[in-house]
């Protein structure tokens, strides 16, 4: 596994979003993409928040559960074993590193431990903020969001 998408790409990927189409793109890049218990919790959780902000109905809540099921299923998304103790432990040492500077929050620093404890190298996500994180932990943070520097000949 070379990288980790945060939350906000998976939720993108599945949910039509402003930033779908960067999502799709990221994600159909990789070979293997990991879905951690910190991933699915959190993935599923904003779906479920979708149906009681009147997002989604209830019935396009089931078809997405089920896609993502589907995608468990096939191997599409990989659940990797992970150890959440080591997780803690290392987003604890990021927190004390980082947070104050970053002002990063508890789930993201998680999600960034996560990503090392795997031996990702890149961390994608939709959040400025996290990516500063990533980086100052020593993956490649792309933040989908920032504009990609072009190249220009002439």
């Amino acid at each position: 596994m070379t990288a980790y998408f945060d939350s906000s790409v998976i939720v993108a990927l599945y949910h039509q979003e402003q930033h779908s189409p960067e999502a799709r793109r990221a994600v159909t890049a990789q070979a293997t993409v990991p879905f951690t218990m910190l991933l699915d919790l959190e993935v599923r959780t904003v779906f479920r928040r979708m149906v009681g902000s009147k997002l989604l109905t209830a019935r396009e809540l089931a078809a997405l559960l089920s896609q993502l099921d589907d995608d468990l299923a096939s191997g599409r998304l990989m659940r990797p074993p992970l150890d959440l103790y080591t997780v803690f432990a290392g987003a604890e040492v990021l927190s004390a590193l980082h947070a104050s500077r970053l002002l990063s929050r508890s789930l993201d620093t998680l999600h960034v431990a996560a990503a090392l404890e795997l031996g990702c190298k890149r961390f994608v996500t939709f959040d400025a903020r996290q990516a500063r994180l990533a980086e100052a932990a020593g993956l490649k943070g792309d933040d989908l969001t920032r504009p990609k520097a072009t190249s220009r000949r002439g």
